[in-house]
């Protein structure tokens, strides 16, 4: 596994040198002291910048709202979006821990990414869970916490994993809803990913480019235009040129669960 260490001088070079294109706004919910806080902004400026080289620019500010929770067994015990009147996050921490422990940690690559695409209401959980999961490991590669190499093994062992839940005759949609019901969210999450996977795996495939930059694209132009799954879905056909959004999500939509993962390789 690389360091984040390994790139850290140069990402904080790069951070501190310019302004961030995306706009950090702070909400510091609860006490914490000059040094905490001095760690809180390193650490997730470092990610939103990180997001920007992976996904793009966001066009708006980025509220993050720090809530202390101490004695946590992790760095990042609970966070979640908030998607009304602004876009942010809640970050519920123990900062306690350490830089290297926090960029370590996944949960703010991906809270950070859910807010690329619009909030697609909770029926459509599967595909954004499965977004922000897919995403998540694309920032932490851009931090320098895993290789290329490493982060296909990671996607290929969380199929792995939840491969049995979808070995059913039903739609992966209606499994993907039933298994969020049972509160099965890690097998709900990485069978969303799948979507995904395979999505960069035809881009690059067959037109040269990878999802990530296609949705630098989509954050330039349309981000702020799309209300649901189906308009996202046909904003990035178009922004592609090709219908293989729709096609795979009519797949995910129809087709028998157990078809779905072994589509992956």
């Amino acid at each position: 596994m690389f360091l984040a260490s390994i790139l850290l001088s140069s990402i904080l070079s790069l951070s501190y040198a310019e302004e961030p294109g995306t706009v950090i706004v702070w909400h510091w919910e609860d006490e914490f002291s000059a040094e905490e806080r001095s760690m809180v902004r390193e650490w997730l400026s470092l990610v939103t910048l990180s997001t920007e080289k992976t996904l793009g620019v966001y066009p708006f500010d980025l509220h993050f709202f720090i809530h202390r929770r101490n004695g946590s067994h992790e760095p990042v015990p609970w966070a979640s979006t908030r998607r009304h009147s602004l876009q942010g996050v809640d970050f519920h921490i123990d900062p306690s821990y350490s830089l290297q422990a926090f960029l370590d940690d996944w949960t703010a690559p991906h809270e950070i990414s859910h807010l690329s695409i619009p909030f697609l209401g909770n029926d459509q959980a599967w595909f954004a869970e499965g977004y922000a999961s897919f995403m998540q490991y694309q920032i932490m590669q851009t931090l320098g916490i895993f290789s290329p190499s490493e982060l296909r093994a990671i996607y290929a062992e969380k199929i792995e994993r939840c491969r049995s839940s979808y070995d059913r005759d039903e739609d992966f949609v209606t499994v993907a809803r039933e298994l969020r019901s049972k509160n099965r969210y890690p097998d709900m999450y990485w069978g969303g990913a799948s979507y995904f996977m395979q999505i960069d795996q035809v881009l690059q495939d067959d037109h040269g480019q990878s999802l990530t930059g296609l949705i630098k694209e989509y954050l330039l132009c349309c981000r702020p235009d799309d209300k649901d799954l189906d308009g996202l879905i046909n904003t990035w056909d178009h922004l592609l040129g090709d219908d293989i959004f729709s096609e795979l999500l009519h797949r995910y939509r129809h087709a028998p669960a157990s078809t779905i993962l072994n589509d992956y390789k």
